[in-house]
C-alpha cells in the first residue's frame, strides 16, 4: 500500500482539532446533504402526482431504511476498523479489510433483490400498504430493489475510503449520482421530450441508474493508485475473523438502523387507519427531518476516524476535545434548520405540494414531530464516539432506548388518547427521554476514562505547524 492514506491518517493525531474536524466533517456533511437531496428528489417530483404518490413512496421507506441499516452498519465497522489499524501503525492490514466489501455487497444484494422481485406483495403488506396505493408502491419497490447490490457497494466503499481519512472522494461520487438522479427524475416521471411518462416508475428507474453510476465510480477509484489501497484477488474470499471484527462495531449500528425500519413500518400501519394522506404527511415530515438531521450524520462520519485514531494512539485529551466540539457543532447545525421549520412549516411543505386539503395535516406532522429535534445532534456524536471506541453495545443501548423502549410503546399508547396527533407527539417525547439517558452514559464514560488514565503517560502532542507543506499535501 502507498503511504498516502498513512500520512493522511497521521494528521488525525497532529492537526488542530477544530481545523481537523472541519476538514474531515465538511465532506461528510456535504455528502449527507447530497444523499438527502437524492432521497428527497423522488418525493419532490412524485408529489406533483398527488398525496397518493407520496404515500406510495413512504410505504417503501422501511425497505430502504433496512438497506441503509446494513450499508451504514457494515460501513461503520469498516471505517472504525481501518482507522484503528492506521492509528496502531498496521496500515498493510487495511487491504485485506477493504477487500471484504465485495463478498458482502454481492451477498446482501442478492437477498434484497430476491425479496423485492418475487415477494413484493407480502413485503408491502407487512409494511402496511393500503389498497389504493399498492400498484405504484409495488412498481417503485421492484425497480429500486434491483439496485440493492450497487447501493450496498457505494455505502460500504465510501466508508472504506473515509476510514483512511479520505472524505473528499466519497462526496464527489455521491454528488455525481445525486445530480444524475435530480436531472433524470422530471424527464422520466413526466415524459419530457422523447422520454416516456412513467410516473412513479420513472422515479424508481432514475434512482436505479444513479445507484449503478455511484457504485461504478467507487469501484474504479478503489482500483486506482489514488485510493491508496492495493486490492488483491486472494483477499476476496470472506474472512471470518475480519467480518467478526467489522460487525463487532457495525452490528449495533445495523440493529439501531433496522429498528428504525421496524418503527416506521409500525407507524405506517397505525397511520393507515387514518388513511393514505396521513401516511403521505408522515412521509413529507420525515424527509424534512432528514434534511435537517443528515448533515449531522455527515459530521459524525468525520468524528469517527478522529476518535478511533486518537484512542489507539492514546491521545485522550484530543479525543474528548473532538467529541465536545462535535457535539456543540451538531447542536448549531440542527438549530438553524429547526428554527426555520418551526417558524415557517407551511412554506417548506408547499415546495412539495399545493394541495390545500393536505397542507394542514402535513404542517401538523412536521411541527410536532420535530419539537425537540436539536437534542438529536449531540446524541449522534455520543453514539459515534462509543462506536469508534469499539463500544458499539453502548451506542446500541442508546438507540434501542430511543426507538424501541421509548418510541414504540408511545406509538401504541398515545394515539388511543390523542388520535393522529399522538403519533407525531411520540417522537419528541422519545427523543427527550433518550437525551437524558445518553447524558448519563457519556458522563460515566468520561469519568471512567479519567480514572483509568491516572498514572498513564499520554502520547506527546506534535504541533501541526511543524508539518511541512509536503506533509499536508499528502
Amino acid at each position: 500500500m502507498s503511504s498516502q492514506p498513512s500520512n493522511r491518517a497521521e494528521q488525525m493525531g497532529i492537526a488542530p482539532i477544530g481545523r481537523l474536524l472541519f476538514s474531515l466533517g465538511l465532506p461528510g456533511i456535504i455528502s449527507m446533504l447530497i444523499m438527502t437531496l437524492y432521497n428527497i428528489t423522488d418525493t419532490f417530483w412524485v408529489a406533483k402526482l398527488g398525496p397518493g404518490a407520496i404515500a406510495a413512496l413512504t410505504i417503501t421507506f422501511p425497505y430502504q431504511l433496512l438497506l441503509v441499516a446494513i450499508g451504514v452498519g457494515s460501513g461503520a465497522g469498516f471505517s472504525s476498523l481501518i482507522s484503528r489499524r492506521f492509528g496502531a501503525g498496521r496500515s498493510q492490514e487495511t487491504n485485506h479489510i477493504a477487500d471484504q466489501l465485495f463478498p458482502l455487497t454481492i451477498g446482501y444484494g442478492l437477498v434484497f433483490t430476491f425479496f423485492t422481485t418475487f415477494m413484493t406483495r407480502p413485503v408491502l403488506q407487512l409494511f402496511g400498504v393500503t389498497p389504493d396505493i399498492y400498484a405504484p408502491a409495488a412498481t417503485y419497490l421492484f425497480y429500486v430493489g434491483l439496485g440493492a447490490s450497487f447501493t450496498f457497494f457505494s455505502m460500504m466503499s465510501n466508508n472504506v475510503l473515509r476510514g483512511s481519512g479520505n472524505t473528499f472522494a466519497p462526496m464527489i461520487f455521491m454528488g455525481i449520482a445525486a445530480i444524475t438522479n435530480i436531472i433524470l427524475d422530471p424527464f422520466l416521471i413526466f415524459g419530457i421530450g422523447f422520454f416516456p411518462a412513467w410516473g412513479v416508475k420513472g422515479a424508481a428507474v432514475a434512482t436505479l441508474f444513479s445507484q449503478i453510476l455511484a457504485a461504478l465510480s467507487n469501484f474504479i477509484y478503489l482500483l486506482s493508485r489514488r485510493s491508496g489501497y492495493r486490492l488483491r484477488w486472494s483477499y476476496l474470499r470472506p474472512n471470518l475473523s475480519i467480518l467478526i471484527e467489522i460487525y463487532r462495531v457495525g452490528l449495533p449500528t445495523f440493529v439501531m438502523q433496522s429498528v428504525g425500519s421496524l418503527i416506521l413500518m409500525v407507524m405506517n400501519r397505525i397511520l393507515g387507519a387514518f388513511g393514505s394522506e396521513a401516511i403521505a404527511a408522515n412521509g413529507l415530515a420525515f424527509r424534512l427531518l432528514m434534511l435537517i438531521v443528515m448533515p449531522v450524520a455527515g459530521l459524525a462520519q468525520g468524528l469517527m476516524p478522529l476518535v478511533g485514531y486518537n484512542y489507539s494512539a492514546k491521545k485522550w485529551t484530543r479525543l474528548w476535545s473532538a467529541v465536545r466540539l462535535a457535539s456543540l457543532a451538531s447542536l448549531s447545525l440542527i438549530g438553524v434548520g429547526y428554527v426555520l421549520l418551526q417558524l415557517f412549516p407551511a412554506f417548506w411543505i408547499r415546495l412539495f405540494t399545493q394541495d390545500a386539503d393536505f397542507l394542514p395535516l402535513a404542517v401538523q406532522a412536521a411541527r410536532v414531530a420535530t419539537l425537540v429535534l436539536p437534542l438529536v445532534g449531540p446524541l449522534f456524536m455520543w453514539m459515534t464516539m462509543f462506536q469508534a471506541l469499539g463500544r458499539g453495545s453502548i451506542a446500541m443501548i442508546i438507540s434501542l432506548s430511543r426507538q424501541f423502549i421509548f418510541l414504540l410503546p408511545l406509538l401504541l399508547i398515545l394515539p388511543r388518547f390523542m388520535g393522529l396527533t399522538g403519533v407525531w407527539a411520540a417522537i419528541p417525547i422519545s427523543d427527550a427521554l433518550t437525551f437524558l439517558l445518553a447524558s448519563g452514559l457519556i458522563w460515566r464514560e468520561y469519568k471512567k476514562q479519567k480514572r483509568t488514565q491516572v498514572g498513564r503517560k499520554e502520547a506527546p502532542e506534535i504541533c501541526a505547524d511543524s508539518l511541512t507543506p509536503t506533509d499536508w499535501a499528502s
